[in-house]
């Protein structure tokens, strides 16, 4: 984490605060750091939520009053100064949304959709895979049986239905996948004997109305499951939004550096701008600074092998293998 950088406006950042997004061990470390803090918070305070729970950046607990929750803020706000916490207090019907699902007052739960909802789908006469579109109504479908009570149900597969019809589903499709999710959900709780891995071949393809469907039947026959992605949109074949900077700014790669007299060569790690990792090599090499005054580890191996040879590493043409 001390060593984060990002690329924009041809000009390279350290962030100070934080992991960079994208990056799988930020999100295991941001949910440590939280967690640490919000059993601290629970430990330390005086009067204590009778229930807490936590799911990433949020956070839903049992308080007695409004007061007593607003305490418990400002207790949790003053362990740290890099995480603030606010406060949703229930709305007017007493109800109160955490991540999709509304908890009513009688205990009851539905889907919570934001006001900023657009209930816009992949439209149906798309050029997308049917598989895709079914995929949209088989798991709205299974989210409305999962979270919603017996009560909620009903309403929520009506507006379900609804907006299905506005992205131009047909009816006749919209209870075709309606049904078979409803069937296989009351079938999930028994317990089907597990299938073999299959060893067939599977290839990704583009989607092409045309001829997908027959494609698919012609590659079974030859034990080949195939599956297809989306057509390119004219978005992505009009605009490229991807930066070309010096790949010898990229940080995190791993770098070659080989020796003009010899067949020796040198493959390192660095987590900084390779430029920056090459001049140090540069450095090391032409003030002759080899080792650590303090460890006596060595600074840069390619710089102490043309000491020690007396032979000359190209610091220019350095070789990027993977970033």
């Amino acid at each position: 984490l001390d060593h984060c950088y990002f690329h924009y406006n041809n000009t390279f950042f350290q962030q100070v605060e934080g992991g960079p997004m994208g990056s799988p061990l930020t999100v295991t470390l941001a949910e440590i750091r939280v967690t640490h803090n919000e059993i601290n918070a629970i430990n330390t305070s005086p009067n204590p939520p009778k229930h807490y729970f936590h799911f990433v950046d949020d956070g839903f607990g049992f308080f007695q009053n409004e007061s007593h929750a607003r305490s418990f803020l400002s207790h949790i706000n003053s362990l740290t100064s890099d995480l603030e916490y606010t406060l949703e207090l229930p709305n007017q019907d007493h109800s109160l949304p955490y991540l999709d699902v509304l908890i009513h007052s009688d205990k009851s739960t539905s889907i919570y959709r934001k006001p900023t909802h657009t209930n816009l789908y992949t439209n149906y006469n798309s050029c997308s895979p049917q598989a895709h579109k079914d995929s949209i109504i088989r798991s709205l479908t299974r989210r409305a049986y999962t979270l919603c009570s017996p009560k909620h149900l009903q309403p929520e597969l009506d507006f379900l239905k609804h907006t299905f019809l506005a992205n131009s589903y047909p009816l006749s499709r919209i209870n075709l996948i309606m049904d078979q999710t409803r069937r296989s959900i009351s079938k999930s709780s028994t317990p089907s004997p597990s299938k073999p891995l299959s060893s067939s071949l599977r290839v990704v393809l583009p989607y092409n109305p045309h001829f997908a469907k027959d494609l698919k039947k012609t590659l079974a026959r030859y034990d080949i499951d195939s599956c297809f992605r989306s057509a390119p949109t004219l978005k992505n074949m009009l605009c490229n939004t991807s930066s070309r900077s010096d790949p010898k700014r990229i940080p995190h790669c791993i770098y070659k550096l080989s020796c003009t007299d010899c067949t020796d060569f040198y493959i390192g790690q660095t987590y900084r701008p390779i430029c920056l990792r090459i001049k140090e090599h540069e450095a090391f090499y032409r003030l002759n600074n080899i080792y650590d005054s303090a460890t006596g580890n060595i600074k840069s191996a390619p710089a102490k092998h043309a000491r020690d040879n007396d032979h000359h590493v190209n610091f220019n043409s350095v070789e990027i293998l993977t970033t």
